[in-house]
């Protein structure tokens, strides 16, 4: 048996109004991973949604944080 979970490429709105983008959620489906988001980001506004393919080399960009002391 296959598996058919995909990955989905998120970008939302919370419910504060930040934009949040690049949110990669598995799911057996678009509405199992619809379901995922509004359970992490209540009453968020879903603006896009995109399945990453299988062949694509899509990554996370990698962020450098650094603490700045006051």
């Amino acid at each position: 048996m296959m598996n058919a979970s995909g990955k989905f490429l998120y970008t939302i709105r919370s419910a504060n109004g930040v934009l949040v983008e690049n949110l990669q959620i598995y799911g057996k489906s678009r509405s199992e991973a619809d379901e995922k988001i509004r359970q992490m980001y209540w009453r968020c506004e879903i603006i896009s949604c995109n399945m990453v393919s299988k062949d694509s080399k899509a990554r996370t960009p990698h962020i450098k944080m650094q603490w700045v002391r006051p």
